[in-house]
């Protein structure tokens, strides 16, 4: 009964965590960089490398959409659990 809180409490942990950009840009060094740090690294002085950056970015965000995928009946589970019938 518990496991669609759960799910859904771990994607928010997942996503938070992924997603302290401010804290891993301040605190690592160069070559302890998370990879959202490292994504940010594409904006240079002499303007934006696109190209590496869409990749880049993609590569980033295929890890979020797969757990969220599985997990997925777990969220719609939990959002009707709650449903008020009337």
């Amino acid at each position: 009964m518990a496991a669609p809180g759960i799910a859904v409490t771990s994607i928010f942990c997942l996503l938070f965590s992924w997603n302290e950009f401010l804290f891993a840009f301040l605190l690592t060094r160069a070559d302890a960089r998370t990879i959202t740090v490292g994504v940010a690294g594409f904006w240079t002085q002499r303007g934006i490398l696109w190209g590496p950056l869409a990749a880049a970015a993609t590569v980033c965000v295929v890890p979020m959409l797969i757990f969220a995928l599985i997990l997925q009946r777990y969220i719609a589970r939990g959002l009707t659990f709650g449903a008020v019938r009337g």
